[in-house]
């Protein structure tokens, strides 16, 4: 029984030659699938190829005459995302399976000097690439000899004319005035008085005693230096104002022709019937007689009243509405050519070599000086300016002195002069001119107004060989148009 148990079981061994047998099984078909297997290269740039050409062929229907650039170099672009938005195209894929980039990829048609370029540029996941093609002046030209199908249609053009009126208000002054706007400005002199008169008549002038040590021993001092601002005149300078014309709106009338309906009286004919009688002879009586052999029938003439229509057109007035232009004069707004000058521009400087202070209308101007004195108790001065040396005198005697005509007081020269000078002032707002202060105004009056009607012609070319409102002045001229291609 242990025997056969052994015998008739699953074993080691044959598990592992059925894998061997399997695994040289599967050797030999990859090795024939890899000697047998088409290249699938091929196909692959066929779906690339057959993709461009799809693209082309919608390009090429969606790029219509008036879908083309109009200007040499000029260039309009279709995205492959467009095509498909506007059902050019359905969507498609490359040879993996994906999607194709929608905005890389695109159709586009650029104006040349020879007619049109249609460029075709695809981009996929692996390959990218584009083609050009040569179209005509119209959609396409099949042979590409679009030079001799195509041309510029001539479109003869009139001249044509209409007088216009033109109304013009201009504004004047007199002699002396100036204008600005509709009003006329002028200076006139308000008021005068005489200047006031300001006299000094005694005036002190003094300077530094001339000294010197007669004896003793000097010691010099420290000379004491002062630094002053010096005003000097600032530089001054006015521009003129300009003047330039500007559009001014005014209010004024115009004429207006408006429909305006109105009660009118209106006639019209209708036929009036008025009803009676009238006597209409008839046949009476009749008697039937033998007449030399023939039948006769005699009647006697009876009247009878029989009743009868008589109509007549009769003219009849009824009220209706009617209408007609009426000319108004309604409020508008007009423009005018108005002269504005603008104010005078002062502008303000410094000489060179002083420094400014302030700005505008307030700037001055100055220098720093340098001043050069001694010490309270300076007995000996020399020299002057920079060059200024002070000494004190001790153990010893100075002697001073004064120019002709000065005092000595203590190391000071005095003169007193007697002599007159005049200074001449205004009031606030009055100009000094010699010997008068006057005062002036802005007198303000209103310009004149001229108004000049002229009479000149707009003229318009229109290919119409009528215009309404306008006349031909004669003259033509030959345009190009469209390009016209077969």
């Amino acid at each position: 029984m242990y025997s056969n148990e052994r015998r008739n079981g699953f074993s080691i061994f044959d598990l592992l030659v059925k894998i061997i047998f399997a695994g040289l099984f599967i050797f030999i078909l990859i090795w024939l699938f890899n000697k047998n297997v088409p290249n699938m290269k091929p196909f692959y740039s066929n779906v690339f190829r057959e993709n461009i050409k799809y693209m082309q062929e919608a390009g090429e229907s969606y790029f219509t005459d008036d879908k083309m650039p109009k200007e040499l170099g000029e260039e309009v672009k279709l995205t492959l995302d467009e095509m498909i938005n506007k059902k050019l195209i359905l969507p498609f894929v490359d040879e993996d399976g994906n999607a194709c980039n929608l905005q890389s990829s695109y159709v586009s048609v650029v104006k040349t000097e020879n007619g049109y370029e249609l460029k075709t540029n695809l981009v996929c996941n692996k390959e990218s690439d584009f083609t050009v093609k040569v179209l005509g002046c119209h959609n396409y030209c099949k042979d590409n000899n679009c030079e001799k199908k195509c041309s510029i249609e001539k479109i003869t053009q009139y001249q044509f004319k209409k007088q216009v009126t033109n109304t013009k208000t201009t504004y004047s002054c007199a002699a002396g005035a100036t204008l600005n706007g509709k009003y006329c400005y002028k200076t006139v002199l308000k008021d005068s008085k005489n200047a006031t008169v300001k006299r000094n008549e005694t005036t002190t002038y003094s300077t530094p005693a001339t000294c010197t040590a007669t004896s003793g021993t000097k010691t010099q001092l420290k000379t004491l230096v002062t630094e002053n601002k010096v005003y000097v005149n600032r530089i001054e300078k006015t521009t003129p104002g300009t003047s330039r014309v500007e559009k001014q709106a005014y209010s004024c009338t115009t004429t207006k022709t408006e429909r305006e309906a109105y009660d009118c009286t209106k006639s019209t004919t209708k036929k009036k019937c008025t009803e009676g009688y009238e006597s209409q002879p008839y046949s009476c009586n009749c008697v039937n007689k033998v007449v030399g052999g023939r039948g006769v029938t005699t009647c006697d003439v009876c009247y009878r009243s029989v009743p009868v229509q008589k109509c007549s057109d009769v003219k009849e007035e009824y009220t209706d509405t009617c209408y007609r232009d009426v000319t108004k004069q309604v409020a508008s707004t007009c423009y005018r050519d108005v002269t504005v000058t603008t104010d005078p521009v002062t502008t303000y400087g410094c000489p060179a070599g002083t420094t400014a202070e302030g700005s505008g209308a307030n700037l001055k101007c100055y220098k720093v000086e340098k001043n050069y004195s001694c010490p309270t108790n300076t007995d000996v001065k020399e020299g002057s300016g920079a060059n200024l040396k002070c000494y004190q005198v001790k153990s010893g005697s100075v002697s001073c002195n004064c120019p002709t005509g000065y005092t000595l007081k203590d190391k000071m020269c005095y003169k007193v002069v007697n002599e007159e000078s005049y200074t001449k002032s205004c009031p606030s707002g009055y100009k000094l001119e010699g010997d008068k202060c006057n005062l002036y105004t802005q007198e303000k009056t209103n310009a004149k107004a001229t108004k000049k009607t002229t009479k000149s012609y707009v003229y318009k070319w229109s290919s119409n060989t009528t215009l309404k409102g306008y006349t031909k002045t004669g003259k033509t001229r030959i345009v190009n148009g469209k390009e016209i291609c077969e």
